[in-house]
């Protein structure tokens, strides 16, 4: 899908380069935040890796709700890890 803006002139000139990046950062922070989109499909919209990730929403102010079950969830699949 492709989204198009009409920005005035005059913003746009004080955007630069940089509007196409800020226009998908704010519509994936407003999906996130309405509860739309989870951080990983934020994360493939940006297309950043999973600690860019966490940096972007930090910079952000978005807290990353993360659980003792979250843990342990994650302390089961390293357990599962194959072993070199």
């Amino acid at each position: 899908m492709t989204i198009s803006l009409d920005i005035p002139e005059e913003l746009a000139a004080r955007l630069g380069s940089r509007a196409t990046d800020m226009s998908r950062e704010a519509l994936g922070l407003a999906a996130l935040k309405a509860g739309l989109w989870t951080e990983g499909e934020l994360g493939r919209f940006l297309r950043l890796p999973r600690l860019a990730l966490a940096q972007f929403l930090k910079d952000h102010d978005v807290e990353i709700p993360y659980t003792w079950e979250d843990l342990e969830e994650e302390r089961e699949l390293y357990r599962n890890l194959p072993q070199p």
